[in-house]
């Protein structure tokens, strides 16, 4: 594995060494000597009984040297590593991490699933989800706009804010078949665009289009989506991933749907009810 991958992880520990304790020096050396694509699929817990340290001075060695915690080390240390090596090799990477025994793959991938809300929730800012759930409030329709594999997001996002009220549409088309259902959008409409992490030609124009026709847009996206777009939209939400890809970004992104919705229920209460009360009368309706 190419030293370029340790690029970050070094530089942070070239910058923050002189702050760190002796146990957590000998957390930085561990991961400094251990391979990024070995590094990614370990826990707290394993890097300490590997540095001879605990789980609480590895979480705060890594903030020590400037990230968040041990989940954004891990993935700001692995993005060459995500760009250079085939999806192939990264899979193989995986059964290499995890093994076949099933016990084994649970406890990784339920591991990876708590990280990827962890990092989440250290990344939603509120301030973004006030001015999200003003901006839904008081829209005429909320579009819930799923870009390349994001489809299952936004058909939840668009269900959960159906249910407490709101009038949604969703779609995950692209291309001519998703221009035919922009056609009805209105100037006093939201839309809600959930794209995971790489800025796309079609993202661009989909955003453009839609704030020439006075559309607020929403982008629920990757962390370095949000620094590209955090000018250019009037809300981004950020919900992160994780380096091992054990477990899924829409983990964070069904979660944040939920957040919203909650969040427009408690700000008009009896609407909310109203609507859970319509459902309830449809949901009896249907033969069993």
């Amino acid at each position: 594995m190419s030293d370029d991958n340790h690029m970050v992880l070094r530089n942070r520990f070239q910058q923050h060494k002189s702050k760190l304790s002796r146990s957590e020096l000998a957390v930085a050396e561990y991961l400094l000597a251990t391979p990024i694509d070995v590094l990614i699929f370990e826990s707290a817990e394993d890097i300490a009984a590997k540095s001879g340290t605990s789980d609480a001075t590895v979480i705060r060695a890594a903030r020590r040297l400037g990230f968040t915690g041990l989940p954004e080390l891990k993935r700001l240390s692995s993005r060459n590593m995500a760009k250079s090596v085939p999806t192939t090799e990264r899979l193989s990477q995986r059964f290499r991490a995890t093994g076949d025994d099933l016990g084994r793959i649970k406890k990784r991938i339920f591991s990876t699933a708590h990280e990827i809300m962890t990092s989440c929730e250290e990344k939603l800012e509120i301030d973004s989800l006030a001015n999200a759930i003003q901006l839904l409030d008081a829209a005429d329709t909320v579009w819930c706009l799923g870009m390349g594999r994001s489809e299952v997001e936004a058909r939840h996002c668009a269900t959960a804010l159906s249910r407490v009220g709101l009038r949604t549409r969703h779609s995950g088309s692209s291309g001519f078949s998703l221009a035919n259902e922009l056609v009805d959008l209105r100037q006093e409409d939201v839309v809600i665009l959930f794209h995971v992490a790489r800025d796309t030609a079609e993202l661009r124009l989909i955003v453009n289009q839609v704030s020439d026709i006075g559309c607020r847009v929403i982008l629920v996206c990757g962390v370095q989506l949000t620094e590209l777009y955090r000018d250019r939209v009037s809300a981004v939400l950020t919900c992160v991933g994780s380096a091992a890809g054990l477990a899924s970004w829409t983990l964070g992104a069904v979660v944040t749907s939920d957040i919203l919705a909650y969040g427009i229920a408690t700000r008009n209460q009896d609407r909310a009810l109203k609507s859970r009360k319509r459902l309830a009368r449809l949901r009896e309706q249907i033969p069993q």
